[in-house]
């Protein structure tokens, strides 16, 4: 039975390790450039080459703090690229499969509840963060 229990341990601490074969991991930057910027443009002003084909008109990422009256809403956009599908979603975001299936990382909300996120989703909020115009 300790031979069992020790095998499924090692096995699900494996699903949390990046292999070497893997590379290292993904910057938030490249997560945007993959699954954002056909939309969103390469910069995050909403004028990527996908975009004139839209129901809805993607958004100027370089806007999201001032939209949000100064300060980056970080929870709201990792609940907006989570899937979130609440008011003002349209639906035409893509999954970021590959990225939620990656290693997890804490993410520590404004109310303080910490949460187990993919930590490629973390690294593209940072990313976006970085985008913000000041205003």
């Amino acid at each position: 039975m300790r031979y069992f229990v020790s095998g499924v341990a090692a096995l699900l601490l494996a699903g949390c390790v990046q292999s070497p074969g893997d590379g290292a991991p993904r910057s938030g930057k490249a997560v945007y450039l993959e699954n954002c910027a056909a939309c969103h443009g390469p910069t995050g002003a909403g004028d990527g080459p996908a975009a004139d084909g839209l129901a809805q008109s993607p958004s100027n990422l370089r806007l999201i703090a001032e939209r949000a009256g100064g300060s980056f809403p970080a929870d709201d956009v990792l609940a907006k690229i989570h899937g979130y599908t609440g008011p003002g979603h349209f639906g035409d975001m893509p999954e970021f499969g590959s990225e939620m299936d990656g290693a997890k990382v804490i993410w520590t909300t404004a109310e303080g509840d910490r949460i187990p996120t993919a930590a490629g989703l973390v690294r593209l909020v940072r990313y976006l963060e970085s985008l913000q115009e000041a205003g």
